[in-house]
């Protein structure tokens, strides 16, 4: 029997596919979403409202499917990896192109129909965007109009949570822009925020073996840190502080200035292995022993450096050479340090030794780069304490103020627009689109949202229905309290980061594209 699906069966496989992915994520959008239950296998299940990992969970029995399925999860995925949220509706999005494509007689121009369209249509989104600008509020009242904006950016993306919304942009609007957010466990029954120590620096993971989210980060809690600014290439020399590690059960984080080799091959094979918990970053290349300089302030710990005749071969437990802060947090791009104990006490007096060198510099250039490094040693950073009577309400709660908290920095970033799907289904009046001709495919995957939407919030509608919804104004009201009529006035507002939607879209329709121009599945290692 052949490993190879071809022709019609390829294809039903991949719409079933599509079609069960979105069916998981489909009941959490909107403010009358529900949440899923995940089982595990050798843990407790779960509750979750966070489309990724309710996506990479979704298994099918039949191989074909399966491999299908694997292929969505990237609509998910690359939604995340870009805003950090907006991935079930980059997830419906996706079903919609694939269903409203998928009998159209020649699957080569409807990839190339689907990328003109979806360019389109974010030239359209981009233009109804409304920038934000902190430079240009210079009064009380422009201040309070941008929170309350902010937060209603952060409530829909926290799944109309008003508290965690208002908690989200008082952030924003207290440290601006460029505030760092660390979200960490709290002790209470309800979530609150505090400021923090620390900064960020330029560099990420060596491997992304090392990530331990379905974000592809790496994220820790009270970390111990291995400081060298030489290159590791014996995992030998990894061993005293992969001990002291594993004997205290705390993650390690390697900063060097590399690892090759069997150091790293090795290092990656226990972390893999669940031998201990690491990763390895380099340090930045520019200024790298500014940078050591500057992180030891903030974790503590020795700085080993093969001139002084110690290398880190040498580590003893107790002898404070390892350092340690509250969390670390290492993406694609950054990685966030936030300082513990030690940093609180060593940070204040380095950030005034720099200062007085900066004072007494006698050249302009020396002076502004000591500057630099005490400006991102005081970055703002806020740590967010998430509340909640159990574990599984923490953990529930904590991915909707993750979503809250990229949605809110994205729209700090590009902008908002109307919300709730209505941004995408106005592209469809004849008014909005007088350069484009009528297009019945796309104009069902543009009402896609507002579709959903009305449906979770218990209103099944026709799609002429939904036409004349989106441009009805209690539309916004109605899909709080699940009723709908048509009716005229209303003055909600309900925004969406732009960027969160623009990257939806973009995921969505990459997917799509593939999904159509696929006929064949090879299963290897399946019969």
């Amino acid at each position: 029997m052949s490993n190879v699906v071809m022709g019609e069966e390829a294809k039903a496989a991949l719409l079933e596919a599509i079609n069960l992915v979105a069916d998981a994520v489909e009941g959490t959008l909107g403010p009358q979403a529900r949440t899923v239950l995940v089982t595990h296998p050798e843990r407790p299940p779960t509750v979750l409202n966070d489309g990724v990992k309710i996506v990479s969970a979704v298994q099918s029995d039949k191989p074909a499917v399966q491999a299908a399925v694997q292929l969505f999860r990237q609509a998910a995925l690359e939604a995340q990896q870009a805003s950090g949220d907006g991935t079930t509706t980059a997830t419906l999005l996706a079903r919609a192109i694939c269903n409203a494509y998928a009998d159209h007689p020649n699957k080569v121009r409807a990839a190339e129909e689907i990328a003109k369209l979806t360019e389109e249509t974010v030239e359209y989104i981009e233009r109804q965007s409304d920038e934000i600008d902190f430079d240009a509020l210079t009064d009380d009242d422009e201040w309070e109009k941008l929170e309350q904006r902010l937060k209603f950016v952060a409530s829909v993306a926290a799944n109309n949570d008003e508290y965690l919304g208002e908690l989200v942009a008082e952030i924003f609007t207290e440290l601006g822009p460029d505030a760092l957010v660390n979200l960490k466990v709290g002790s209470l029954d309800h979530t609150i925020w505090s400021k923090a120590l620390g900064t960020s620096v330029p560099t990420t993971f060596v491997s992304p073996m090392f990530c331990n989210t379905n974000r592809r980060t790496v994220e820790y809690h009270d970390p111990l840190f291995l400081l060298t600014q030489t290159v590791i290439e014996e995992f030998e020399d990894l061993m005293p502080a992969l001990e002291i590690a594993v004997e205290n059960n705390r993650p390690l984080i390697v900063i060097c200035q590399d690892i090759k080799g069997v150091a790293l091959s090795n290092l990656i094979a226990n972390h893999v292995g669940g031998v201990v918990k690491a990763c390895a970053i380099k340090v930045p290349y520019a200024d790298p022993l500014a940078w050591i300089e500057d992180i030891q302030a903030l974790v503590g710990g020795k700085n080993f450096f093969d001139a002084e005749g110690h290398t880190i071969a040498d580590v003893v437990a107790g002898s404070k050479m390892l350092g340690s802060a509250d969390t670390i947090k290492i993406t694609e791009t950054e990685t966030v340090i936030v300082a513990g104990e030690v940093g609180k006490e060593l940070l204040p007096h380095h950030v005034l030794g720099l200062q007085k060198q900066a004072a007494s510099a006698n050249h302009s250039f020396n002076k502004e780069k000591l500057l630099i490094r005490v400006a991102r040693l005081n970055s703002k950073i806020a740590n967010i304490h998430i509340g909640g009577f159990s574990e599984a309400e923490i953990r529930e709660k904590r991915e909707r103020v993750d979503d809250a908290v990229n949605a809110t920095r994205l729209a700090m970033k590009g902008g908002t627009v109307h919300g709730a799907g209505v941004t995408l289904a106005r592209r469809t009046t004849v008014t909005e689109r007088p350069e484009s001709p009528r297009n019945e495919r796309w104009e069902k995957v543009l009402l896609e949202p507002v579709r959903v939407l009305t449906k979770n919030a218990g209103s099944e509608q026709s799609l002429a229905d939904i036409r004349k919804l989106f441009v009805q104004k209690h539309y916004y009201k109605n899909l709080h309290e699940a009723d709908f009529y048509i009716e005229t006035q209303d003055t909600v507002n309900v925004y969406d980061a732009t960027l969160v939607l623009v990257n939806s879209l973009k995921a969505a329709a990459s997917i799509a594209r593939l999904m159509l121009l696929t006929d064949r599945i090879v299963l290897v290692g399946e019969q």
